[in-house]
């Protein structure tokens, strides 16, 4: 049995489709649009091809009063990510800062007994711990975290 449609109907019709396969392509969505998803085994997903996200924190600091941390990834499919690493020494009479750019990827990893992924900086050799709420966390080339009361940069 066919219903047919009155021309205001199918009007209607072809608006609510168009909308909601105008949200299905969103290249220029917030980071906040991807969401920490976490698989089976209880870590997180890969990060989208597509990507945009910033971090910031202050890590401590053996001879000064923290490490103020701005990082920022940026990716497009098919292209490697990019992207840019501030840190600025707190407390020195000359608060010295470095800027650090190139490429990043995302490799599988471990942090203790949480299976994951990490961020990792080839310039500069970091590696940051994607956990479930989003913040990283650095860990070295083994997964042991490198602050042991577990400092981590914030997702902004």
């Amino acid at each position: 049995m066919r219903f047919p449609l009155r021309p205001a109907q199918s009007l209607l019709l072809v608006t609510v489709l168009a909308t909601a396969l105008a949200g299905c392509g969103d290249r220029g969505a917030s980071p906040d649009a991807f969401p920490e998803a976490p698989t089976a085994d209880g870590g997180l997903a890969a990060l989208p091809e597509d990507f945009d996200g910033a971090w910031a924190g202050v890590l401590p600091c053996a001879d000064c009063d923290g490490i103020d941390v701005e990082l920022e990834l940026q990716r497009e499919s098919g292209a490697a990510g990019r992207y840019r690493l501030v840190e600025t020494y707190l407390g020195a009479a000359d608060a010295v800062g470095f800027e650090v750019a190139g490429e990043w990827r995302e490799e599988a990893c471990r942090i203790a007994e949480m299976a994951g992924h990490c961020l990792v900086l080839l310039e500069s050799g970091q590696r940051w711990f994607r956990h479930a709420d989003g913040s990283l966390q650095a860990v070295d080339a083994d997964g042991r975290a490198l602050d042991p009361d577990g400092a981590r940069l914030q997702r902004r």
